[in-house]
């Protein structure tokens, strides 16, 4: 399946223009406005944003390398699709990074921070009345990054990112199983009080049954879509 992008404001007085090209593909993978498999063409996101090929190929090269889409020679580039194996390796990661990041920083949670941690939490509420699973997801990374953030370990922080970008592929449709999202927020706030307590252990195993808890229901997800 092939795709062209909707045509937003064109690029060509931007200082770095496959940084631009880079945020507007990325965004609209992240969003699956560009589905798992749709084919990319260089010459016709050029036009679009009216920009010459070379920063689309720049954009599209840091994309690959963050495993957001997949070159296959001869026949073009693809918005890359995630498989069970994926979201098996990336949680793999993704739980003992997480973990190592709640170790890290609940020593640096001030109370202040706390009540902005509470408040994200809160924030993920809204979207799951409305059904608004592309919101809560955000609201829901915007959590995440907050712990990892006090983490103070920039190498983490940056796989971290890195991991969230690419299990979002699958993400979005998987909180449409009924009851995933409002039990993931359930999750959260087990989290939290135990991080109210200073309870290291208890707080590191609740976030990286979290983990488990996301993963699996993906999984179940992928699974169901394909009639299994």
């Amino acid at each position: 399946m092939q795709f062209k992008l909707p045509r937003p404001p064109r690029l060509n007085n931007r200082p770095n223009l496959s940084e631009a090209v880079y945020e507007i593909v990325k965004q609209r993978l992240l969003s699956q406005q560009l589905e798992p498999g749709t084919k990319l063409r260089e010459e016709d996101l050029a036009d679009q944003l009216g920009v010459s090929r070379t920063p689309v190929r720049e954009a599209i090269n840091k994309l690959e390398r963050e495993g957001l889409v997949e070159i296959i020679p001869r026949y073009g580039t693809f918005v890359a699709n995630i498989s069970p194996k994926d979201v098996e390796e990336i949680y793999q990661l993704r739980e003992t990074l997480e973990g190592l990041a709640m170790r890290l920083a609940l020593p640096r949670f001030s109370r202040n921070k706390l009540l902005e941690l509470t408040r994200i939490h809160k924030e993920c509420e809204a979207p799951i009345e409305k059904g608004d699973f592309d919101l809560f997801i955000r609201v829901d990374t915007a959590f995440h990054h907050l712990l990892v953030k006090l983490s103070k370990n920039e190498r983490l922080i940056r796989l971290m990112s890195n991991l969230d970008n690419q299990i979002r592929l699958g993400r979005l449709e998987s909180f449409s199983v009924p009851g995933r999202a409002k039990k993931s927020l359930e999750e959260h706030e087990t989290v939290i009080e135990a991080m109210l307590k200073g309870d290291a252990d208890e707080a590191e195993e609740l976030l990286r049954q979290h983990s488990r808890n996301a993963k699996d229901n993906i999984l179940r997800f992928l699974k169901m879509k394909k009639g299994e």
